[in-house]
């Protein structure tokens, strides 16, 4: 399988595209390259389709997208995120722009009631790639207590909706404790995507492990010690 995690450091959301389809050939590659990434929660299924048209706020106008949808189980979102930042990353890595879309609605075909976000993808009239420095980010210190951890530097990358970054990743000898930023109205009362957002970062983890050979191992919890500000997510073990 292909290696994702130098992607991490590289790669940019791209909003102008030329428009010019990939060809049918290449669709199918992401068919594949889909099937082989690894879900969060093998047990929490998820669809999802292509479309060439959608709607909504930020729109942007690429010549494919992806839009992602569930069955209204528990863990679905966090597990979109995790295993769709996969293809995000995956992206990056074949010279493809994308970029996620949390308010964008299929306009092609009616939208399912489970439908959870869409990624834009193509060619693009603008760099694919970016360096260190023009990731705008949190200071590390922020979220994190562990700032010279590998895996929380591929955390500290991890794209998130409105650039939120809502999360905070406690080190406790040989656990971390993940913890999600509470939201305050009016930012609670539109933005859905924390869940999907705490995904991706657990994607960047997971293969910031794979990456330095240690083991990954997730599973969610709300028996944490409260911290404030946040809600308990999950441990990492």
């Amino acid at each position: 399988m292909m290696n994702l995690y130098p992607s991490i450091f590289q790669r940019r959301s791209c909003r102008k595209y030329t428009l010019q389809p990939l060809e049918e050939k290449f669709l199918k590659e992401i068919e594949r390259a889909i099937a082989g990434f690894e879900p969060l929660f093998p047990e929490c299924p998820l669809q999802w389709r292509f479309t060439n048209k959608v709607k909504g706020r930020f729109y942007v106008e690429a010549p494919h997208y992806i839009i992602i949808s569930g069955q209204g189980s528990p863990n679905e979102r966090e597990n979109a995120g995790f295993l769709f930042e996969q293809l995000v990353l995956w992206f990056d890595a074949m010279e493809i722009g994308c970029v996620w879309l949390g308010e964008s609605k299929d306009a092609e075909t009616p939208p399912l009631k489970d439908d959870m976000i869409a990624i834009g993808f193509g060619l693009t009239a603008e760099p694919v790639h970016r360096t260190g420095e023009q990731f705008k980010r949190k200071p590390i210190e922020q979220i994190t207590n562990a700032p010279e951890n590998p895996c929380m530097q591929a955390v500290h990358l991890a794209p998130s909706g409105l650039n939120l970054q809502p999360w905070y990743l406690e080190k406790q000898g040989d656990k971390v404790l993940i913890y999600k930023q509470k939201l305050k109205p009016p930012l609670s009362l539109f933005y859905k995507h924390s869940d999907l957002d705490m995904g991706i970062a657990l994607c960047h983890y997971a293969l910031a492990c794979k990456e330095t050979g240690k083991p990954f191992r997730f599973s969610r919890s709300a028996a944490l010690k409260e911290k404030a500000g946040f809600l308990p997510f999950g441990v990492i073990e």
